[in-house]
């Protein structure tokens, strides 16, 4: 009976050790995030590919009233100006630009805009509110979860300060099929518990592509006041441009 018992007790401590509240981690991350309200910033691109190796470099200004401004300076010159209430978007060369609503922007388009420049909340945010599961760690200094997320299985890794340091994405919970791996280092904390990255890593293997990138930010400036005036479109871009709202029309067949 003793036996049984002592069993039990185990098999319900591996239990409650192997999982842990929806979403805690990530939310704990996101949150951390949430007292960043303006970011000013230099990224630095560079992604190698079956294409070769190229870089890009943007500054960006960006602040949590759903103001961006990204400017990319090289290999393209292309702008986005978000004021708010409506977004404007034209490359250089182009015949036309691209502008719509906020609120009739695609999904994607607006979560993009919700990210604070040099974080990992681009993943962060499709990871909200899901199952976590506690996984064994591979040393002492790391703590491992697992998150089921549609068709692929997510594993985040976390140093000892709570900071995101490695995403990986599988097919399968068995975590056979490594598709792609994100790493975080160089942290800086620009606020208590607000870890930014300054250097991310990617590698992608997958089916369909096949390339890494390496990003790095650069004169990081956080809660600092953001001139309002670099949120005006009109001072930014050409009287004669054309702005239309579908992609498709940019370049009409």
């Amino acid at each position: 009976m003793k036996a049984s018992k002592l069993l039990l007790y185990v098999l319900l401590a591996i239990g409650l050790a192997s999982s842990a509240p929806a979403g805690e981690a990530v939310d704990r991350l996101l949150t951390a995030y949430s007292s960043i309200e303006t970011v000013t910033c230099q990224i630095r691109r560079t992604k190698k590919g079956e294409l070769g190796k190229m870089t890009f470099l943007s500054r960006v200004y960006w602040t949590n009233k759903n103001q961006l401004h990204a400017e990319g300076i090289a290999p393209i010159k292309r702008r986005t100006i978000v004021d708010g209430e409506r977004l404007w978007q034209y490359v250089e060369g182009d015949p036309k630009g691209f502008s719509r609503p906020v609120e009739d922007l695609s999904d994607q388009m607006t979560i993009s805009m919700k990210l604070v420049p040099g974080t990992a909340m681009d993943h962060l945010l499709h990871l909200k509110d899901l199952e976590e599961t506690a996984l064994p760690n591979e040393k002492d200094s790391e703590t491992r979860i697992g998150i089921q997320a549609d068709n692929k299985y997510v594993v985040l890794k976390l140093d000892d300060h709570g900071r995101l340091t490695t995403l990986q994405f599988y097919k399968t919970g068995e975590q056979k099929n490594l598709t792609a791996e994100y790493r975080y280092r160089d942290f800086k904390e620009v606020l208590p518990g607000a870890w930014v990255p300054l250097t991310h890593e990617t590698e992608v293997q997958s089916e369909k592509m096949s390339f890494s990138e390496t990003v790095k930010v650069d004169r990081l400036i956080v809660n600092d006041p953001i001139a309002a005036s670099l949120f005006i479109a009109s001072s930014f871009f050409d009287k004669s441009i054309d702005f239309v709202d579908e992609f498709a029309k940019i370049f009409p067949e």
